[in-house]
């Protein structure tokens, strides 16, 4: 069955918009929460009683409105991430506005265009900060243009009062963003370097990861590799699956065979695809005759006939198995021992387990 383009497209669309709505949504309370504060600085520092109606009503909706908007606009893009950028100039350059209507007031001043740079270093680093101190240069000029503010250095109890939950709060708030995103990031990292280790079809330990593994356990002062067992499986005549019934077959047959293994063995032990129709295991702190025990349920459960489900053969198995020995003493000597454990039972009539001597 082949899925419509369109369909996948809309899809695809859609999941990337969901993944670039996770800067803006993380930055939606902090701004919110940083024009509230920023509210208090700029409404006790005004200084031109003369146009106070007019700065008050922009005050008011940019400080409540505003942020509202902004996470509205960055929800409705195709682009979220660069709506929110462009949004975060529009507060780059309103905090430059507001600057010039406090009359440059120091304190006040700075704590609002702190709180915007710091927004803009979190976004884009220092190339997007330095756009952002443009547009806040722009709109102090503009205010200063219009209205003509003069300067005024004069700082109230009130305004200290003010300033100081926007120094507190505002900070505390974006480093909770960054531990966020930090938290976000580590996760995104787990998952690829599973991702990197994991076979995509069997969900088995890949091909490179086995043999890391069985590099660290030989070489690992302290682990008994004496009693350890490692095996490689090759699935009796697999291409006749793939002629007759399909790669599509082929996969789910090669799927429960994973299955299988991984249900026979502890969870101290090892199932890998080796890649193709050949997969690789570790049994370790085990004797030769319960490792062949093991071995043998393998078999044993991978015969019964036909897959319920599909009506597909389940093909048998051919386990060359080798316990360690000073002939093995590297990982890669050791896997030759059972691969070649592994071609005697192909020889020897396949469907069975052998031992490399």
């Amino acid at each position: 069955m082949h899925q419509n383009p369109a369909i996948s497209s809309s899809y695809t669309s859609k999941r990337r918009q969901t993944q670039s709505m996770a800067l803006p949504r993380r930055f939606y309370l902090p701004r919110c929460l940083g024009l509230s504060m920023g509210f208090l600085a700029v409404f006790f520092s005004l200084s031109a009683p003369h146009h106070g109606r007019l700065v008050l009503g922009v005050l008011i909706s940019y400080c409540f409105l505003w942020p509202h908007l902004a996470y509205q606009l960055a929800r409705s893009s195709v682009r979220p991430i660069d709506t929110e950028r462009r949004s975060m100039l529009v507060d780059a350059f309103m905090a430059g506005l507001f600057a010039g209507v406090m009359g440059f007031n120091p304190i006040p001043s700075v704590c609002i265009l702190i709180m915007v740079t710091m927004n803009n270093m979190a976004m884009g680093g220092p190339r997007f900060m330095g756009r952002g101190v443009a547009a806040s240069l722009l709109g102090a000029g503009v205010i200063y243009l219009a209205l003509g503010t003069p300067f005024h250095d004069g700082l109230s109890r009130a305004q200290i009062a003010a300033c100081l939950p926007l120094l507190v709060l505002y900070p505390l708030s974006l480093g909770y963003v960054a531990y966020l995103t930090a938290i976000q990031l580590t996760k995104h990292k787990n998952q690829l370097r599973d991702m990197s280790r994991t076979d995509s079809l069997t969900g088995l330990t890949n091909r490179a990861a086995f043999n890391e593994i069985l590099d660290d356990w030989v070489r690992a002062p302290g682990n008994d590799v004496h009693r350890s067992v490692v095996a490689l499986v090759d699935v009796d005549r697999f291409k006749d699956i793939n002629d007759r019934f399909g790669h599509i077959a082929g996969d789910r047959a090669l799927q429960k065979i994973a299955r299988i293994m991984s249900s026979c063995v502890r969870e101290q032990d090892t199932v890998a695809r080796y890649g193709g129709d050949e997969f690789c295991v570790i049994l370790r702190n085990i004797g030769k005759v319960d490792a062949a025990r093991v071995f043998e349920s393998m078999c044993a459960l991978v015969q019964p006939g036909k897959d319920t489900q599909d009506d597909i053969p389940v093909p048998t198995l051919s386990i060359g198995a080798a316990m360690y020995s000073p002939e093995g003493r590297t990982s890669a000597m050791w896997i030759h021992m059972a691969d070649e454990a592994m071609y005697e039972a192909k020889k020897g009539g396949r469907n069975q387990v052998f031992f490399a001597a």
